[in-house]
This record gives structure tokens, sequence and C-alpha cells, in this order.
């Protein structure tokens, strides 16, 4: 039982609108931490008060704070941090939140205390879970928190099946896509920034350069495609990580493989934030991942009308059903996915088809504001009480 500075009255019910106080313990940048900002904002639009605890350092505090979320720098540089966990506790007594929703393994350590307390604690999975786990670890998925987000069903099998989560105590919220500003519309300008033909096949791949996202095998492909469609394009848009040289990798394969030809059929853009326009102008967008949680740029592609190709791996067929949605390819397999960019390019009346079953899905299912109110309804089950 928690005494002294960590000790507090759990909330027993909750207002509306809700306070939320979220933890994110990395001090990087990726989906994960994009996620939480669209989340946040959405929370904010509806007049829920949304604040951070998070790293001093954490990449994500200045753009929560530019997204008009309450940063509040917690020192969360360990599982223990006793001076940020009685820093957390402070905080947690001045502004009585509703709810706090975890994200990361060290802020869910954390959450625990508070869940001891009392306090509803939720906390999101965005990935699968290592095929060996400490009992420690186990432990916190199992008893740390009242509800679990996963953000695709084969992540909720797997915690339920690996390590015993109650299926009850999970909640399945894929990626949702704002649907306003991602829709069928004109993507010349991004085209005649790069002096791509409107005519010309134009496939991208939109990831953070990681090993794992397929860039290898989108260049492979591309050069196979290159030989019966001398015409096609190929964009990946995308920013480095800091600690991946797949950069300076992705550059040598544009060198040897590439050079020679002009125009340059493959162009890297880097970080881009208009993703929207991006999508207007591909034909297709391409997701040759090795490994995947269920990406958001699939939903941004249905929502404005375009042709996918993705791996089947993780939580990608969950989205992308074989030849109604999209079509989908072995991992690493740069010849079938240049069988399957050939088929987009020489079966257009099929690609238009797919295209349009996404768009149907993303404006029938995949909503922000669908996927929003399902994390409500996980808070709402958290605040309830225990299950």
């Amino acid at each position: 039982m928690l005494t002294g500075p960590f000790r507090m009255d759990p909330v027993r019910d909750f207002p509306r609108p809700l306070s939320i106080l979220m933890l994110e313990s990395s001090r990087h940048w990726g989906g994960q931490e994009d996620r939480l900002i669209r989340e946040a904002r959405w929370l904010r639009k509806k007049g829920h008060r949304v604040m951070l605890a998070c790293n001093e350092d954490a990449a994500i505090a200045p753009r929560a704070r530019a997204a008009g979320v309450d940063v509040r720098p917690v020192p969360m540089r360990a599982n223990v941090d006793v001076p940020g966990l009685i820093r957390l506790a402070n905080l947690v007594r001045s502004e009585k939140p509703d709810v706090l929703h975890a994200h990361s393994s060290k802020d869910a350590w954390f959450a625990f205390w508070f869940h001891r307390r009392g306090i509803p604690v939720v906390r999101s999975r965005h990935m699968t879970l290592p095929g060996t786990m400490r009992r420690g670890r186990r432990f916190i998925y199992r008893r740390g928190c009242r509800r679990l987000i996963a953000s695709a069903q084969f992540i909720a099998d797997n915690m339920r099946d690996s390590i015993g989560v109650p299926a009850g105590r999970i909640d399945v919220i894929g990626e949702g896509v704002d649907t306003e500003e991602f829709q069928p519309g004109d993507g010349s300008a991004f085209r005649r920034e790069f002096g791509i033909p409107s005519t010309a096949p134009l496939f991208a791949i939109v990831a953070m350069l990681r090993g794992e996202k397929g860039h290898r095998t989108l260049l492979h492909a591309a050069r196979e495609v290159l030989r019966k469609h001398p015409d096609a394009r190929f964009a990946v848009v995308g920013g480095p990580v800091a600690s991946d040289s797949i950069e300076l990798e992705l550059r040598e394969i544009l060198r040897d493989n590439f050079s020679g030809l002009d125009p340059q059929p493959v162009v890297m853009t880097g970080f881009r934030e208009d993703i929207a326009n991006v999508m207007r102008a591909i034909d297709c967008l391409v997701v040759p991942s090795a490994e995947e949680a269920q990406t958001l740029v699939i939903p941004q592609a249905f929502a404005t009308r375009k042709p996918v190709i993705g791996s089947r791996v993780g939580g990608i067929p969950e989205l992308v059903e074989e030849g109604v949605t999209g079509l989908l390819i072995p991992p690493q397999d740069p010849a079938a996915l240049a069988a399957a960019m050939d088929t987009i390019i020489t079966q257009p009346v099929m690609a238009a088809r797919l295209a349009q079953a996404g768009y149907e899905l993303a404006r029938r299912e995949l909503a922000i504001d669908n996927k929003m109110n399902l994390l409500l309804e996980s808070y709402r089950k958290g605040l309830a009480g225990p299950t």
C-alpha cells in the first residue's frame, strides 16, 4: 500500500468532459508518439482536458505543446525513478485526472503504483510481445492496469495467448483517419515538385526510414517494374531515424541500380507534413513491411481512394483484404511486389475497384471519430472499475 507522498484518494466517478493524463516515457519520435498526438488533439477538440507527462527532452514534448496539450515534464528514465514518481504523484494529486493512459514500458510501471491506489489506468500496446518475457514484464501487463488497448487484433491475440491477459480486459482500436483532411483531390503539385509527369504510374512508400519498413524491397522491385514499364516512378517519403543507418544503404542501392537512368525514376523526399497531398498524387501506396502493427498510412490511402499493396504481416491483413481493398504479398519478396505493381499498372479497372472499396471502408469504419469513440469507451470501462 502506498503511503506518504504517494497516498491519494481514488477517483470514484467522472465528470463530462473527462480529464486525461497521458504518460509517454519514450524520448524518440515514431508512429506511437504520432498517434498519441492525434488522439490528444481530437480529445481536446471534443472538450476533454488532456495533459501529457513525459521526459523534458522527449521528441514528443514540442509537438504536443504545438497541438495545445498541457505538457508536464516528469523524469521517466527507468522503471523505478523515485524523483519522477514523486513528481507524478504530486501532479495526480493536484490535477485529479479521471484516467491515466500509459503508452510505453517505463511509464506503465509508473502507472502501476496509481493503479494499486484505485486510480483508473489504461495502457496501449502497439507491437507484439517478445517471445520470452521476464516475470516482471508479464506481471505489469496482467496486473498493472484496468484496460489494455491493442492497436490490432493480432496484438490482442498475442497478449491473450502468450501471457494470459483475459480477452475481456483488452480493447482493439486500430488506426483511424481524418476523412476531412484525407479525401480524393488534386495531387499535381507534388508531382510538379519532383518533375513526375501526370501520366506516369507513381508508387510510394510512406514511412520512417527504418529497416523493417521494407524500403530495400521496394527499390529492388522497382528495378524489375522498370524493365516492363520504363515510365513508372517511385517515391520514398519519410525521414531517417537517428539510430538506423538505412538511409545510407538506400542511397547506395539508388547509386548502384538507378544512377544511369534519365530521368531518375526514384525520388527520396525526406520527411513531409503534407501527406494528404502525397496520397492524392500517387497511383498506389506500397507497404512492404517485414513487421508492422497497423500503420496509419493504409487508412490514409483508402480515404484518398488509392489502392494499397501490403505485406501479409502483423495487422496489415486486418485492413487490406486480398482482391477486395488491396493486394497482399509475402514480406521481403521483391519479385512478388514487382508483380503486384505490374498488376496495378496493367489492370486499371481492377485497381479502381480496389481503391473504391478501400474508400468506402475508410468512410464507413476507419474515420477518426469512430476510433476515438472506441477509446472513450475504453476509458469509461476503466472508470467503471476493475474487471
